[in-house]
């Protein structure tokens, strides 16, 4: 019978300990998935700008236009809000890359039908099929562009690539709601097995600070542990995703990798801590009848 107290201790030691891992592993998996899906939706986004400012717009001319009258309506154009970037393709070069294109120099046959042309870069925000159309009619209202090229592919995509992110942005909120009430229901149940305690330790005249304190503080080791783990985690698979595809993942963003590394660490610390207090004084200031009925 001496042995009988010792037994239950153990037990119950191995059981706090192993509700603990349970609240730790919980609240690592969950930074984890959290993490990777802001990491899927940042770079989606940063990689969409990337594919924005390449694409390219290219104003054709007819033959007998001057080219100092093309730079002169390039310079125009670069004040316009909806152009990056824009610079003038010459004549010279223009052909240069026809007769490339070809495989033999047709100037030798036929007048040169090629002009200089300007190419433009358009902002990222108007890279979509309406925006496009809308500027293609801008620039063949000018009597001397001949033709406006452009690839609507590019933009096409663009376009549903900003869908699929709009939908990872949904999923990965959602993710964290839920992710949110599963941790915040396990740390509640942590605290609900030892609602007893709470309040045998207030009736013995321990302050609410006093009872509160331990419970918190656990929470703060709990995020704390999840929270390291997590970022161990998402910088080895940042570090994996940049090797194997380095256009997508990409650590010219290192700052701003660092800063949501680091708010996700600081979220799972908070998140714990705060569940915890709020867990702890419900029981806190509950009514001892109510104790077999929460």
């Amino acid at each position: 019978m001496g042995k009988y107290p010792d037994t239950i201790d153990i037990i119950t030691k191995a059981r706090l300990r192993l509700s603990a891992f349970g609240s730790v592993v919980c609240l690592f998996l969950t930074m984890l998935l959290i993490g990777l899906l802001l990491f899927v939706a940042f770079f989606s986004m940063q990689y969409l700008k990337n594919i924005a400012q390449k694409m390219e717009i290219e104003v054709l001319f007819f033959p007998e236009v001057k080219e100092m009258d093309i730079v002169a309506m390039e310079q125009q154009l670069k004040l316009s809000p909806w152009v990056a970037s824009s610079r003038v393709s010459s004549r010279a070069a223009n052909t240069r890359e026809a007769i490339r294109a070809i495989g033999n120099d047709y100037t030798q046959m036929i007048d040169n039908p090629i002009n200089a042309s300007i190419i433009l870069s358009v902002s990222a925000d108007r890279v979509n099929p309406d925006s496009l159309k809308a500027i293609d009619r801008q620039l063949k209202q000018n009597m001397n562009v001949k033709d406006v090229q452009y690839p609507p592919v590019i933009a096409n995509t663009f376009t549903r690539q900003k869908t699929y992110q709009a939908v990872t942005w949904g999923i990965c909120i959602l993710f964290m709601l839920i992710s949110m009430l599963l941790i915040a229901n396990n740390i509640r149940l942590n605290i609900y097995a030892k609602r007893f305690n709470i309040k045998s330790m207030l009736l013995v005249g321990a302050t609410r600070g006093f009872v509160r304190r331990p419970f918190v503080f656990k929470g703060f080791v709990q995020g704390v542990w999840a929270g390291f783990l997590a970022i161990i985690a998402l910088a080895t698979g940042l570090y994996f995703g940049n090797t194997l595809f380095p256009d997508f993942i990409n650590f010219q963003y290192i700052t701003l990798i660092s800063y949501l590394l680091a708010g996700i660490f600081l979220f799972c610390i908070l998140f714990s801590m705060l569940v915890s207090w709020f867990s702890v004084n419900k029981y806190i200031k509950i009514k001892n009848d109510r104790l077999f009925l929460s």
